[in-house]
C-alpha cells in the first residue's frame, strides 16, 4: 500500500510545493489519490478542474522560471551599473587629477611668463613716467656708428647697469618721471647772480651723481665739442677764451638767457639718438641727465616734491656742462661757417652762455653778425638776453668773462685787484693779533684766480704778507 501510494505521488512534488504552496499541493494530491472528494462535484468536473489546475501549475512554473531569469538578468544589470559607476568614478578621479595637473602646469607657465615679463620690463621698461615714455623702443641702435665713435654699445638696462654699476631696478627708480614725488634725487639751493637774482643749483644725490659721472666719463667726454666752445674743457679756462679776442678793434658780447634751462629732455634724448643709441636707451640716458625744477610742499604731514615745468639740464649735474657743449655744436658750427663766409677775420668763441665776436678793425660793419646771431641762435633752441648784448670798440674798454682785452695780454680789472688787496690787508691785521680771518677761503680762491690770469701780480700780493705763503 505504501509503495502504491509512492508510485502515485508526483515525482516533482518538491518543486510543485515550492511553486503552489504546501496546502494547495496537499489538497491537489488528496483529490488526485482519492482521499478527498469535494462535496457537490462529480468526477468529470473534478478531473476537469484537476486538469485546469495542472495547467495552471505548469504555467506558474514557467512564469517562475522567467522571473528567476529576470532576477538573474537584473543582478547582471546591477553588476553592470556598479561597474559603470566604478568606471565613472575612476574617470572622474582621472579627470580631476588631470585637471589639477593642467591647472598646476598652467599656473607654472603663467608664473614663468610673469617672471620673464618682469625681467623684460626690468631691462626694457615700457613706461617711465607720463610725457616721457613715447619712445621707449629698445631696438634700432646703430652699432657701427657707436663703434666708430668709440662709444659703449648699450642695448638695454642690463648693459647700462654693467656700465654704471647700478642695478636695473635702481636705474628705473632714478630716472622715473613723476609729477609729484615723496623723494627728490637732488639737493636744491640758490645762489645770487651778479644781478642779485637767485640762480637755482640742483646737486644730484650720491646714487644719481654716480650715474651722471659715469655717463660723462664713458660717453660725453669721448666726444669733442666744436673748437669755439672754451668752457668746461680740460686744460682751458677763461683766460684761453679771452686771449682769442685780445687787442682787437671790435668786440661784441652776446649773452644767452637760461642756457642750461633751454636744453630740454627731448633735446637731450635726441642728442643720444643722434649718436646711434636706440630711442629706449636714449630716453633712459636723457632722464638720468635731466629733471624738472621741483617745489617742496607739505600735504597731510608728508613732504612732496612737485614738478614745475618740463625736464631740463640741471645746473649742478656733472653731466650738464659736457651736454651743453655737445648739444650746442651745430649752433657753433653754423655761426663759424657764416662768419667765415662773410669775413674770415672774424673770431668767434663761446664760453658756456657767453658768446664773443671780435675783429681787428674797429670800423667793421657788424650788421651781418648781429643779423646772423639773431637768426641762428633762436633757430637752435636758445634765446638772446638782449639787455646784455654789448658792442665794444677801441679805445673804449673791452671786457668778456670779467677780463680786460684792450692790451696784448688780458688782465684783471684794477678794481678787482684793489678789492683783494684790501681783503689781504684786513686779514693781515687779524693774523698779527693772533686771530684767524673768517674769509681765509675766499682769499685763497681769489689768489688762485689772479695767479691763473696774472701770476706776477699774485706774487706781488703775497710778497709783503708772509702768512699768505702758507696758503695753498
Amino acid at each position: 500500500m505504501k509503495n502504491e501510494d509512492q508510485k502515485g505521488l508526483d515525482p516533482n512534488w518538491k518543486k510543485k510545493i515550492s511553486q503552489m504552496g504546501k496546502d494547495t499541493f496537499q489538497r491537489q494530491e488528496m483529490i488526485k489519490l482519492g482521499f478527498w472528494k469535494p462535496k457537490g462535484m462529480d468526477k468529470d468536473l473534478v478531473k476537469k478542474y484537476q486538469s485546469h489546475l495542472d495547467e495552471t501549475s505548469d504555467l506558474l512554473s514557467e512564469k517562475k522560471k522567467e522571473l528567476t531569469q529576470l532576477d538573474k538578468e537584473l543582478e547582471d544589470i546591477n553588476s553592470i551599473k556598479e561597474l559603470l559607476s566604478k568606471i565613472k568614478a575612476k574617470r572622474i578621479k582621472t579627470s580631476l587629477e588631470s585637471r589639477k595637473e593642467r591647472k598646476k602646469e598652467t599656473h607654472e607657465k603663467k608664473q614663468l611668463k610673469l617672471s620673464l615679463d618682469r625681467e623684460r620690463r626690468l631691462i626694457k621698461p615700457p613706461f617711465l613716467g607720463e610725457g616721457v615714455s613715447s619712445r621707449l623702443k629698445f631696438s634700432g641702435e646703430d652699432i657701427e656708428k657707436l663703434n666708430s665713435l668709440n662709444l659703449p654699445v648699450l642695448k638695454d638696462l642690463n648693459d647700462l647697469s654693467l656700465l654704471i654699476d647700478i642695478e636695473p631696478a635702481k636705474i628705473s627708480w632714478l630716472c622715473f618721471h613723476q609729477l609729484a614725488s615723496s623723494c627728490d634725487h637732488y639737493h636744491r639751493f640758490s645762489i645770487p647772480k651778479r644781478t642779485g637774482k637767485p640762480r637755482i643749483i640742483s646737486s644730484p644725490k650720491p646714487k644719481l651723481r654716480k650715474a651722471q659721472e659715469v655717463i660723462n666719463r664713458e660717453i660725453l667726454s669721448i666726444l669733442t665739442p666744436e673748437k669755439e666752445a672754451t668752457a668746461f674743457i680740460k686744460k682751458t679756462n677763461i683766460k684761453h677764451n679771452a686771449d682769442l679776442h685780445a687787442n682787437k678793434g671790435m668786440v661784441i658780447r652776446i649773452d644767452l638767457s637760461d642756457f642750461f634751462f633751454s636744453i630740454t629732455f627731448k633735446r637731450v634724448r635726441g642728442f643720444f639718438i643722434s649718436l646711434g643709441y636706440s630711442p629706449g636707451i636714449a630716453t633712459v640716458l636723457g632722464l638720468l641727465c635731466t629733471d624738472s625744477n621741483r617745489k617742496k610742499i607739505s600735504y597731510r604731514g608728508e613732504d612732496w616734491y612737485v614738478a614745475e615745468g618740463e625736464r631740463r639740464l640741471p645746473q649742478g649735474s656733472p653731466a650738464s656742462p659736457a651736454l651743453s657743449n655737445l648739444i650746442s655744436r651745430r649752433m657753433d658750427r653754423r655761426i663759424r661757417n657764416y662768419l667765415n663766409k662773410i669775413d674770415p677775420d672774424w673770431t668767434y668763441s663761446r664760453y658756456a652762455d657767453d658768446l664773443a665776436f671780435s675783429h681787428p678793425s674797429k670800423e667793421i660793419d657788424i650788421t651781418k653778425v648781429i643779423s646772423c646771431t639773431n637768426k641762428i641762435i633762436p633757430d637752435e633752441g636758445f634765446s638772446i638776453n638782449t639787455k646784455k648784448t654789448i658792442i665794444m670798440r677801441r679805445p673804449y674798454r673791452q671786457m668778456i668773462t670779467g677780463l680786460i682785452l684792450n692790451d696784448k695780454e688780458v688782465r684783471i680789472p684794477r678794481s678787482y685787484l684793489k678789492k683783494v688787496r684790501a681783503m689781504i690787508h684786513s686779514a693781515d691785521k687779524l693774523t698779527k693779533e693772533g686771530k684767524v680771518p673768517e674769509n681765509i677761503e675766499e682769499i685763497k680762491g681769489k689768489l688762485s684766480f689772479i695767479r691763473m690770469i696774472m701770476p706776477e701780480q699774485e706774487k706781488k700780493l703775497r710778497k709783503n704778507n708772509s702768512w699768505l705763503y702758507s696758503l695753498n
